[in-house]
């Protein structure tokens, strides 16, 4: 339940400044809160989109807007492309103008034009008590290379360049998947969208990059031109906020809820499992939420919604399936 302006000013009031000179917390809070001030203040330009503000990242050419900012009162941001997740202050050293937490809470103080009370910044420490964070995604057992990041930033690129020219292979690859545009320039944000390779359809993970076959009759439906999935695909729109994730069994059905308007209330997000696959560490990345599993109803479907259930069974706060209405698993 989102914190009431009233409630964050009593708790932050009755804060007192720390002995020895370190600085006030009440004023460490207060800034931490202010994330999209300092944010704009460094021409970061950011937009509502569902329980998010979103933008292009202030660190590498981001043609498709991947940096976010969310939380409860928007006081962490993260750009998944660059692997970066952290409040206001490590803002400031990942935009290279600190180094040091006391140095960050300087530039900051300065951005916002807060005056802190009994302050030394050779003595600063974090506030005692700070807002739980979003839980992070499982870390990469890999780290992919320069050239294999650059092939899924192209790849983004070149899906954002052709829908932004209005080119034809974006209405066909539309046309396809029974979608609109709107559905796919929703798809296309985030650190999980769209991307184009030799003119097919590819979907980017964060640390991989999945080339869909237009050929039906194809040997191979699907294949992963670099990297892998760690975590399901559109993974960072599950936010503390969210309420109800749908999983599905691939991309494209993932693309058909969106396009459904499951996400239109800002409480819910939809993801894709690769496959029937689904690994044990994801588990967490679900917990506390309902979470309704959206698998095709043949045998492979039917056997990977039972495995899915019972790893999420203790992490989930409630697993229903889908079958034209959710059921209880």
């Amino acid at each position: 339940m989102k914190k009431s302006s009233s409630t964050k000013r009593s708790r932050v009031s009755n804060e007192s400044s720390e002995p020895n000179g370190r600085f006030h917390l009440a004023a460490l809070e207060a800034m931490r809160y202010r994330l999209p001030d300092y944010l704009a203040a460094r021409g970061v330009e950011l937009r509502r989109n569902g329980t998010r503000l979103v933008g292009r990242c202030p660190v590498h050419d981001d043609r498709a807007p991947s940096f976010a900012v969310f939380g409860t009162d928007y006081e962490t941001c993260g750009c998944f492309p660059c692997g970066f997740t952290g409040d206001v202050f490590e803002v400031s050293k990942w935009l290279g103008r600190s180094s040091t937490f006391p140095e960050a809470v300087a530039d900051v103080a300065a951005t916002l034009g807060v005056y802190l009370p009994q302050s030394t910044a050779g003595t600063a420490t974090r506030p005692a008590t700070v807002p739980p964070r979003p839980a992070k995604q499982p870390e990469p057992s890999f780290v992919l290379s320069a050239a294999e990041r650059e092939t899924i930033h192209a790849a983004r690129l070149a899906f954002s360049d052709a829908f932004w020219a209005e080119e034809p292979i974006v209405d066909d690859i539309g046309a396809s998947l029974g979608l609109d545009r709107e559905t796919l320039r929703l798809a296309s944000w985030g650190s999980s969208g769209l991307g184009l390779a030799n003119g097919w359809l590819c979907y980017a993970y964060p640390h991989g990059l999945k080339w869909r076959n237009p050929d039906p009759t194809g040997k191979f439906r699907f294949r992963w031109i670099v990297g892998k999935a760690l975590a399901p695909w559109r993974m960072e729109w599950v936010t503390p906020e969210t309420e109800t994730v749908y999983v599905t069994e691939g991309e494209s059905d993932t693309l058909a809820l969106i396009a459904a308007g499951l996400e239109a209330d800002g409480t819910a997000a939809c993801v894709a499992s690769p496959g029937t696959s689904f690994l044990r560490e994801w588990a967490q990345l679900f917990r506390g939420k309902r979470v309704i599993l959206c698998f095709d109803t043949d045998q492979p479907g039917r056997t990977a919604t039972a495995s899915v259930a019972a790893i999420l069974k203790g992490h989930a706060f409630e697993i229903l399936t889908w079958k034209g209405t959710a059921s209880h698993e």
